[in-house]
């Protein structure tokens, strides 16, 4: 699968001149626009900074369950916290915690765990960074003007995300209807996913039902598009379905699967955005109809964690596309 998803070096968007920034963002529309993945090297954010964040995420899982859950999630419309092991449903396994941008109420502070908020702030603008160099490739070669996903984030509220999928006898992850996190599409513009070496990460890139691996690549970060942002182009860059199961074989062949961590920073709009599809010629259809950025983010994390979502709002027929 590495075949089908590019890897293509970020430094000439991030350092070069007009005509360079134009080749790669070339490269990542055509990554988005097939296979909604892409592997991007040379992306501007240290490896000893990601490493860091690792560890903090060893740390923090590493408390007892009674402290972690003093930072329980408890509201979908702020999303923020911890949650535990089957909190998005009893076959997926793996607890998380969220940081965000404007409200953490219910991070540790710095008595609980020293440095873990400063930290993850200082991450969280880096990967903000990026994530917004990615989507002003797209903004380019769809000539919507340079800082045309800058005006729709200027209030978004992105998730920074620490997971840890803890050890687990194979024999449960590959039972029927378990992973260690169920297919899925991610729900906003796009993801930047940082993984560790242990891998299980597998798309299924034409929705079929036939999932291939997507092998950690040291030095990179993985770049996905998300259902709004499939929406917004008018189906022009894909949200891929993708999950987390046991390793690949030749990779891990005990019977007790490793710990995994991961670390996803998704990348959502303004609240009050209309997720209108954009057309870009004359006599176009619209293949999906207008949603309201923060509706569907609540609905789609609500029935995640199965709380009461936006009232009389369900968008399972859009949200299928």
């Amino acid at each position: 699968m590495t075949e089908s998803i590019p890897l293509v070096s970020f430094e000439n968007f991030l350092t070069g001149d007009r005509a360079a920034q134009e080749e790669v963002a070339n490269q990542v529309y055509e990554a988005f626009s097939t296979v909604g993945f892409i592997y991007l090297k040379d992306f501007g954010i240290p490896q000893s900074r990601i490493e860091e964040i690792f560890g903090l995420a060893k740390t923090f899982f590493e408390l007892p369950l009674a402290e972690k859950l003093k930072y329980k999630l408890q509201d979908p419309s702020v999303n923020q916290g911890y949650t535990g092991d089957g909190a998005e449903g009893h076959n997926d396994h793996k607890e998380a915690y969220e940081h965000r941008r404007f409200i953490n109420a219910r991070c540790p502070d710095e008595s609980e765990l020293p440095g873990f908020r400063r930290t993850l702030d200082d991450f969280y603008k880096q990967c903000l960074s990026l994530a917004m160099n990615v989507l002003k490739c797209l903004a380019m070669v769809l000539k919507l003007g340079d800082d045309f996903f800058t005006t729709i984030t200027t209030r978004a509220d992105p998730q920074l995300r620490i997971l840890h999928y803890p050890p687990l006898e194979r024999s449960v992850i590959e039972s029927q209807g378990h992973a260690r996190i169920m297919p899925h599409t991610d729900y906003g513009l796009c993801t930047l996913l940082f993984q560790d070496s242990t891998g299980g990460l597998e798309v299924d890139p034409y929705h079929t039902g036939k999932f291939t691996s997507v092998p950690p690549i040291p030095g990179t970060v993985l770049v996905n598009i998300a259902d709004l942002l499939q929406r917004f182009t008018n189906g022009r860059v894909k949200s891929t379905r993708h999950r987390v199961v046991s390793p690949p074989a030749h990779i891990f062949r005990g019977e007790v699967l490793p710990p995994r961590y991961s670390i996803p920073f998704f990348v959502h709009p303004d609240p009050e955005t209309l997720i209108d599809p954009i057309l870009l010629y004359d006599g176009e259809q619209k293949l999906y109809e207008p949603v309201n950025a923060k509706e569907y983010r609540d609905w789609r994390t609500a029935r995640n964690y199965r709380m009461k979502g936006p009232e009389g709002k369900n968008f399972e027929v859009e949200a299928r596309g």
